[in-house]
Formats: structure tokens, sequence, C-alpha cells
């Protein structure tokens, strides 16, 4: 860009010889190639020996978690034949479990199948009360209960797995640190018996790790997903003071790390920051952590680079002392001149032309009666005001240097590139005569902007939207050119954002007319033409009712009754939708109040009000001024609005919901669908969209997918209402699958106030189909 800005200046400002711009052209050229190819080179010697290290680490790991994992699975086969063996020899009880287990043939038994395996120390069967039945350790077995042990409270609890990896634990018979093995004992009708252990060892497993020497300042460790750890060289020492609070690492930062491994910061394995690998073992939940500190590789990488960068140096200090002979001889005005002029047309932040420099562009392509074909782009990046707000404006100015950096490697050398400012671009790609040739320019700006970026350890992943006008097809003229483009970049973000629009009459028409329905929205408000109806929402085992879906409705004079999905984006699009939204939920809580309990109403939030800050407020405001309990308020949202802003409204919804205030998640199965919000926003409802519920009584697909959304209801405990309920077929399947609560037109349109009122007051609330 700056090359493009250079050739259009005027006539030089200075006398300096053609000689004397070829010497400095070429000088300029030497020294940046020596840089770019030095920097090059020692960067592709860093990653090289980072890379040849996490591989050499990594492999280590594989084999190191493959010979722990077999060593954990024979003794789980060893756990499983003692336990088959007790069960054949009648073992269905305590008294028969300890007639069969405190005999010396038994514990014969236990011997005969530990030995041969070097990593297993002792077997030992415990009955229900933790006492010791039966060990290899010792005979006859005196009298040691293990009822506090950690592995024997998980195991009584019989909904969970059926073995369990304790912490390593400071033996009571052995006297040593052991890791345990547990598996559950339990009768014919699942009553629960005891358990067997199967321990090893700790300085087994120790001293198999410290076989392994990846480099100065070294760390393998195993560890339980919890990052406690099980064993680790340099070996650690467990005794009985630290039994309760074994040592740790950070098991979330050392997951997050990717499949060939990377970089950890000083806090996570030690003291140091270290190139760590980590794989988890195929069959229990733990892994093996093969690290090296940092300052290892870095020292190689150092040893390799230096002379390197000392060559690249002393190299282009030469170049530039010749060069500075030739610099003085140029008049201090004509690079001052120089200097402004590009300031004046560059974008400091991206290195890009700026507003000046593409206004001159264009001017020039207006002037010139010959131009040849070209292709006008806005583009806006989406959302980028809350990577701004909640990362940081240096973020997210970095963001938009890397976003630049993008345009320029993917667009063509003759396409021109600048930045308008905020977050909007503008290209102009000559040679583009029809549409197909420009969306498929188009194309490659959103995938291009699209892949991810790395900015100071944050992945960001940002969509935009383009519009474009054509020349000559939409005109000639400047202005007209640009209204055009912008007005298909708005169209593009009306629609939804991370969209290709194209100038056409057509869209200007409709354009003419979202702006006449955005007037009309405004008036609407002032004039009070936006009025409630209410949904009955019923309870599927009995069909009860059980609550209302407060739906807002706008009523035109001339226009008729409006659609919700045609006003409601124009409110979202122009901030109304933070008044409109203030307004439902005083009313609709005011409404309910009337209502007896324990009805309650359920409100849609826009993504808009929860960006706005104030939604909180407004909860509150509207439950103190009605009196409505908290509880029986339900606020529904969506997937989008979690995705977009996840951390604030984590906040707000954690606020509300220490207030008593319900959750449900709209829409649920359409979007991302992730099992995280659930748990992590504390829903307590999800809504089953419509669309599965059409297709439930004739279609496979959609009857999965409600059997699944419905069994996950029904494990995480929440509460599930399917929409659109339009036939008893529905509403039969749905309420036998689980469904908690019914909607749809079947058992209720929606109501007026009063309507709803007299419903809500009736003396029996039960409702038949038809």
């Amino acid at each position: 860009m700056l090359r493009e800005i250079e050739k259009m200046r005027d006539a030089p400002h200075s006398a300096v010889s053609p000689l004397e711009i070829i010497i400095l052209i070429i000088d300029a050229f030497l020294i940046l190639f020596i840089a770019v190819a030095t920097l090059s080179a020692a960067a592709q010697l860093s990653v090289r020996t980072i890379e040849k290290q996490l591989r050499i680490q990594a492999n280590i790991a594989d084999v190191m978690s493959d010979e722990i994992n077999y060593a954990f699975q024979a003794m789980d086969l060893v756990l499983v034949g003692v336990a088959d063996h007790l069960k054949s020899s009648g073992v269905d009880d305590q008294l028969s479990l300890i007639a069969k287990t405190t005999t010396r043939p038994a514990n014969e038994m236990l011997r005969a199948r530990k030995s041969g395996l070097a990593f297993l120390d002792a077997l030992a069967v415990v009955d229900e009360t933790g006492r010791v039945l039966a060990s290899t350790r010792t005979w006859p077995m005196p009298n040691f209960n293990f009822g506090d042990r950690p592995y024997f409270k998980a195991m009584q609890n019989l909904t969970g797995p059926p073995t369990y990896l304790s912490p390593p634990l400071f033996g009571r018979i052995a006297g040593r640190p052991n890791l345990v093995l547990t598996r559950r004992l339990t009768s014919a009708d699942g009553d629960f018996l005891g358990v067997v252990n199967a321990a090893s060892d700790q300085g087994y497993f120790a001293s198999r790790l410290a076989r392994v020497d990846v480099g100065k300042g070294s760390l393998i460790a195993f560890i339980l997903d919890d990052g406690t750890v099980m064993a680790q060289s340099p070996a650690l020492v467990l005794d009985m003071d630290a039994e309760a609070n074994p040592p740790r690492h950070d098991a979330n930062a050392l997951f997050a790390l990717p499949a060939a491994g990377g970089l950890v910061p000083a806090g996570i394995l030690g003291d140091d920051e270290r190139y760590a690998s980590v794989r988890r073992l195929a069959s229990y939940p733990a892994s093996v952590v093969v690290s090296v500190a940092a300052r290892t590789v870095n020292d190689e990488i150092r040893r390799t680079v230096i002379p390197l960068v000392v060559t690249a140096f002393v190299i282009s200090a030469v170049i530039l002392i010749v060069t500075a002979l030739w610099i003085r001889q140029l008049r201090r005005d004509r690079r001052q001149a120089a200097l402004q002029y590009r300031q004046a047309r560059t974008d400091v932040m991206t290195g890009l032309a700026n507003r000046l420099c593409f206004v001159e562009w264009l001017e020039r392509l207006d002037r010139d009666d010959g131009v040849s074909p070209y292709a006008l782009y806005f583009a806006d990046l989406d959302y980028f005001k809350t990577i701004n707000d909640t990362l940081g404006h240096d973020i997210g100015d970095k963001l938009l240097a890397a976003v630049a950096g993008r345009l320029v490697e993917h667009l063509g050398p003759t396409d021109r590139i600048a930045r308008l400012g905020g977050d909007e671009f503008a290209i102009i790609c000559m040679g583009v005569m029809d549409e197909i040739n420009a969306l498929r320019i188009a194309d490659i700006i959103v995938s291009a902007i699209g892949e991810p970026f790395e900015i100071e350890g944050h992945h960001l992943t940002i969509s935009s939207s383009i519009g474009i006008s054509l020349c000559p097809r939409d005109g000639r003229d400047l202005g007209a050119l640009l209204k055009n483009a912008d007005l298909a970049l708005f169209k593009a973000k009306a629609d939804g954002r991370g969209l290709i629009r194209v100038f056409s009459a057509e869209l200007a028409s409709a354009m003419e007319t979202r702006r006449e329905l955005q007037a009309d929205l405004d008036e609407a408000w002032e004039l009070g033409q936006f009025y409630l109806v209410y949904q009955p929402i019923y309870e599927a085992a009995g069909r009860r009712l059980a609550g209302f879906e407060a739906l807002l409705r706008w009523r035109h004079p001339t226009r008729g009754a409006v659609p919700p999905d045609e006003f409601i984006p124009v409110a979202e699009e122009t901030g109304l939708i933070n008044r409109l939204g203030a307004w439902v939920l005083e009313k609709a809580c005011a409404e309910a109040m009337t209502w007896p309990a324990p009805l309650f109403v359920s409100i849609n939030l826009s993504p808009v009000q929860f960006r706005a800050g104030a939604i909180e407020a407004q909860v509150r405001r509207a439950l103190r001024l009605s009196g409505l309990p908290s509880e029986r308020l339900e606020l529904e949202i969506t997937e989008s609005t979690l995705l977009q802003m996840e951390s604030g409204v984590e906040a707000v919804l954690s606020n509300l919901r220490d207030a008593r205030v319900n959750i449900a998640l709209d829409d649920f199965g359409t979007g991302y669908s992730s099992l995280r919000y659930l748990i992590d926003f504390q829903i307590d409802r999800i809504k089953v969209d419509r669309y599965f519920v059409e297709g439930v009584a004739d279609k496979s697909s959609s009857q999965a997918i409600i059997q699944a959304i419905l069994a996950l209801a029904s494990t995480l405990g929440l509460q599930c209402t399917a929409e659109g309920i339009e036939t008893e077929e529905q509403a039969e399947i749905l309420g036998n699958g689980g469904c908690t609560h019914l909607q749809g037109y079947l058992l209720g349109r929606p109501l007026m106030p009063d309507q709803a009122k007299a419903l809500a007051l009736a003396g029996e609330r039960r409702v038949e189909a038809g």
C-alpha cells in the first residue's frame, strides 16, 4: 500500500540524481532482504528446535502412558478375577464374604493372583464397614479398617463407576506410599458388600519415570485428571502429613495444550516455564506429562541463532554506513515533504492507505473516462466492539493490524485496500466485470478474515459483512457507487452479519422499506402501539396450566399486524429493543401478579439487551414495581446470546439466579447446543424448537434428536418445554418421552391479558385436545 502511495506523489522535491535514488533503493532492498532472511531463518531454526524437542517428549509420553495404562489394566484384570472368584464361590452377603476371605486358602488365592506382576504390591479384600478381611501382606490379618479411605467412600456410592483410582496414600500395613486401584463388590441384588484393592508401590512408578531423560531440567510426572501427582521424577516425598493434601500440578493448563505439546508458564509444572507434552491414559482418568525447562531449549536456540544474527548485523552495519554517506546529500525539505505525504495518506495502525488516500484513488478513477470496470467493496468486522470492550483496545488494535495483513496477503497486487476508520475497510478490485467474479473475490475476503487469529495468547475468530457495488453496472458517479456499496453493506449486516450482499435495485427498494419500518417503529413507541399477548404453557403430566409466555405484538394503523420477525430485528439494530424490553418486563410482571401462584410468566430477552448492560437492573426494577416473586419469573435467552458475550452474560445470569429468577434456553437444538452452557450458566429449562416438534410423529431424525434432548434434560435435572404442539399425537409422544411442559395451538393460542387472567383464575385449569 505504501508503494502505491509513493507512486501517487507529484514531482520530486529534491535534486537527488537518478543514480543516488537507485543506490538508496538497492541498499534498502539489501538491508530488508537481510533482515527478513535472518528473521525467517532464525524463526525457522527456533521452531524446528522446539518441534524436535516436543516430538521427543511426545514419543516418550506415548510410551510411558501405554506402559502405565497396561500396568493398571493388568491390576484391574486381577481385581475382576478376584471378584468373579468370590461370586462363583457363592459370596452374596456379608457373612459369606467373611467366610470365604478369612481363610488360609483365600489368602493363598490372593497371593497366587498377585504373583508375576512386579508392579502389583498387594491385594486386599475389605467388607462393607471398611474392615480389612484379607491381605497378601500378612496372615493372619490384624485388625485394620479402611473405611475412611477416599476409594472406599467412592465405592459406597453405587451410582459411580465400578473401579476407582485413588490419589497416593500412605499404606497403613506396608508403611509406604501406595497407588490403589479399587473395584466394588456387590451382591446379586446390587447391594454393596465391600471392595477389593490392588495396591502398587509409588516408588515403582517413580523409578520407571526416573529412567527417562529429555534434557537438563526435565520433569516427568504421572498425574490424575485433577492434577494430583501420582508419581514424579524428580521424586516427591509423600508422608502422612502430605497425604491429605498431595502435590498437584495445574491440570487445566496442561490439558489445554495441543496434541503436539507446547509451552506452559511458570507455576504450572514447578517454578520454571516448560515445554511439555501430555498423553492421557487410554483407560483411566490420568495422564503422563513429559517436560523440560524452557531455558534448556532456549539455550539450544541461542547457540544456533546467535552466529547467524551476528553475521547479518555486521553486513547490515556495513551497508548502513555506506548508505549514510548518500543520505546526507538529500535535502531536508524533501525528506520532510515525503514523510508528511505518507503520514497523511497512511493508516498508522495497519499500514494500509487511509480514507484520504482511498478518496484520491476513487477520484482518479472517476476522472479517467477510459477506466476499466472495477468492484468497490465495503467490509465491516462483526462484533468488533465486543472484542474491544472485553479484551481491551490494545488487543483490538492488534487484531485490526492482523486483519489488514490478511487482506494484503490474500488479495492481488493490483487491488487497493484502505482502512476507512474503526473496523471498516474498503477495497477496489480492478477488472471485475460481473457479479460472479465480484462474489468470488468477496468469498476470498470473508475466508481470509474468518481464519483464527492468535493475538497475545488470545485465540480470536471474527466474521465480516461485505457490501459490493460494480462500476459501470451500478453507475459511474462516485457518490452513487459509494452510496450503493454502503447500502449493500447495511443489508448484509441487517440480514444477520457474516454475509455478502451485492447492490441491486431491489435491494435499494427493500432497504428503503426497512428505513420506513424503522421510522414507523419510533412512532409506534411514542404512540404506544405495542401490546402483549400471553400463550399458555401446560404441564405435560395432567395438562395442568403452569404459566404463560409473554409475546410482543405491534398493530400499525395502516400496515395492520406486523410480524415480530420483521420488526424485532429492526428494533435490535436501532437500540429501541432496550426500551421495549424494559417495558415488556414491567408490563408482563405486573400482569403476572394478577394470576394465582404459582403460575409463572416467561419473557424473551434479546442479545442486544445484554450488550447494553442494563438488563439486570431492568429485571430487578420490574420485580420491585410489580411485587412478583422472583421464582415466578422465567427469562428466555438464545444460544447466540451466550456465544456472543459469554463472560458478560455469565455474570448477569449468575446474579439473576442468585435472586431466584429462572433461566430458560430457547430454541435448543438449532444452534451450537453446547452442553457446557447448560452447566456453566445454570440453565433451569430448555425449550425444544418447533422444527423438531413438527416432525416428531413422522421423522426418525426429529424423534432421535428430541429423545436425546429429553434424556439430557432428565439427566441434568432440567425442565423441558416443547413449543409448537399442534396435534394430540405430538403431545402424547413428547409427554410420554419425559417432556415436562407443552406449549402450542393445540393447547392454547396467545391470549389478550384479560383472557389470560380469566384462564388463570379458572377453578379447573386442565385442557383437553381440540
